[in-house]
């Protein structure tokens, strides 16, 4: 038995080490950091393949597989191809703007120093297979256009091939000219000139002084061109010269007019309509000075008192020549063409329409007052209702009800028994439609004061200063005023309708003596 069991484990001996021998290796069991995929899925026992890096990359692997393993028995790591340095450029700077050092998908910008410009259409490099891309970027120095000048400036300086940084400097060639523009200007990193070409114009120079000018407009501006013009204040006493506010620069750099301040004066208001005005204005008239003044027949004074300011005699006019305006006729219409306003003397006729009274045409005259006069009112025989306040119609005949005719009488009273009344207790509509009397009106209290007359005889019922109308006032006569021992008074319409009637009683001899009246401070009678 020992013979076949010892074969047995021999045979399965062998067919193991033939098994192991026999196992092949894995392509995705090779995972070196960027490396390409190999070309097959597995590779027998004991063949050999080569690892390449991805583009971009340098080194390679060589590995063999044995007994389903691999081997590596050549290792160069796969790391970044390498550029160097991508060159400099004169004039310029460059930066890394992707990836950190000169290698494989690195690229860098390119940027030229102030002053300068880039030729180059591209700005880049890239770091690739064969190395940088594009070539180094070119700067060139920034250059301004040439000056160009005409024959009343001149100019100093590189005005042919002006550089960044290169001034020029411009001034006039006549005295009497100003430089309308910058003095001096600068070539620009960008290539241009900071400023235009200036020219040279005729000015005028402004000069005022404090405290006479407190405001020129435009504000703080001194040197003016041909055809500016410039608005002086003045201060206090003082005015423009000539009456003038506004100055212009003429074409020869002289001002029309000389821009100064002076002391405010106000001259005699002739041809104003002014009644008299070298007698009314005359003395002092500075600024500030007033005069009473009147006006000429046909005009009237705007104002009692005129005065003397920067802009001459206020109010503006002094005298008014006196109009009336249009007439206002209800129910009627002019004849003839109307005007805004009439003269003293001017008559226009009117017509009452078809319906009204009167019939016949109506001429008016403008008064020297301003007033129309002759006016008649054009009606329809009814006289107007008119506004009640504080007032009420106590009785109506022949009855309360409108229109008011001809012949209507209209009784009226107080609201308030207080109230005085003013006017007719009753109107009457009058056939020309209108009411013989104006409308009564009622207003303030009716009230009596505290009598005064006999006061010490008496005692009141209610002492007070004021009564209302119709309010009734008891008293007492005193000792020895009281034969008649009390009264009353009533006030109507502001007045009491008595007095107080208060007697000395008359005593007897009779009655003395027997001291039935003692403390009484009675009279005797002479009887």
């Amino acid at each position: 038995m020992r013979v076949p069991v010892q074969i047995f484990l021999f045979s399965c001996f062998l067919f193991s080490v033939t098994f192991v021998q026999g196992q092949e290796c894995l392509g995705e069991d090779i995972t070196y950091e960027n490396t390409q995929p190999v070309v097959n899925v597995s590779y027998a026992d004991g063949e050999t393949v080569k690892v390449n890096c991805m583009t971009g990359y340098i080194g390679f692997y060589k590995l063999k597989c044995k007994n389903g393993q691999w081997l590596t028995f050549i290792a160069q790591r796969c790391s970044k191809k390498k550029c160097g340095h991508p060159g400099e450029t004169p004039n310029g700077d460059f930066k890394l703007i992707e990836g950190r050092d000169y290698t494989y998908g690195a690229t860098v910008e390119y940027t030229c120093k102030t002053g300068y410009e880039m030729t180059s259409r591209i700005n880049q490099r890239q770091c690739r297979i064969k190395g940088w891309d594009n070539s180094v970027p070119v700067c060139v120095e920034v250059r301004c256009p040439v000056i160009h000048t005409d024959g009343d400036v001149t100019a100093s300086g590189n005005t042919k091939e002006g550089t960044y940084g290169d001034v020029i400097h411009f001034e006039c060639v006549s005295s009497d000219k100003k430089l309308d523009g910058n003095s001096n200007i600068h070539c620009m990193e960008n290539g241009v000139w900071s400023g235009p070409v200036p020219q040279c114009i005729v000015t005028c120079q402004l000069e005022v002084t404090e405290p006479e000018v407190i405001r020129t407009i435009p504000l703080g501006k001194t040197v003016f061109k041909a055809g500016e013009m410039v608005a002086i204040i003045c201060s206090g006493k003082n005015q423009v010269f000539s009456k003038q506010e506004t100055f212009a620069c003429t074409n020869n750099g002289k001002w029309d007019y000389k821009p100064t301040c002076k002391e405010s004066r106000c001259e005699v208001p002739i041809n104003q309509h002014v009644y008299l005005p070298k007698y009314y204005f005359s003395g002092d008239l500075n600024l500030g000075a007033k005069r009473s003044y009147s006006c000429e027949s046909g005009y009237r004074e705007i104002a009692a008192v005129a005065t003397c300011t920067r802009d001459g005699w206020t109010p503006k006019p002094l005298c008014a020549e006196i109009m009336c305006g249009p007439p206002r006729l209800p129910n009627a219409e002019i004849v003839g063409p109307q005007r805004p306003s009439y003269g003293i003397n001017s008559r226009i006729q009117y017509k009452c329409r078809p319906g009204f009274e009167p019939e016949e045409p109506v001429q008016i005259t403008c008064n020297p007052q301003g007033q129309w006069t002759g006016i008649q009112q054009c009606t329809d025989g009814t006289c107007q209702e008119q506004e009640l306040k504080n007032i009420e119609i106590l009785f109506a005949y022949p009855s309360i009800a409108l229109p008011y005719t001809p012949g209507h009488i209209l009784v009226f009273r107080c609201t308030d028994n207080n109230m005085r009344f003013y006017g007719q207790r009753a109107i009457e509509c009058l056939p020309d439609g209108r009411w013989n009397y104006p409308y009564p009106q009622c207003g303030g209290k009716v009230q009596c004061s505290q009598p005064t007359k006999n006061l010490q005889f008496v005692t009141l019922s209610d002492d007070k200063t004021e009564y209302s109308n119709f309010e009734i006032l008891t008293y007492t006569c005193n000792k020895p005023y009281n034969e008649i021992p009390r009264g009353v008074l009533m006030c109507q319409n502001g007045k009491w309708n008595g007095t107080f009637d208060c007697k000395i009683c008359a005593l007897d001899k009779k009655k003395i003596t027997h001291s039935s009246w003692l403390n009484n401070f009675c009279s005797i009678n002479k009887d």
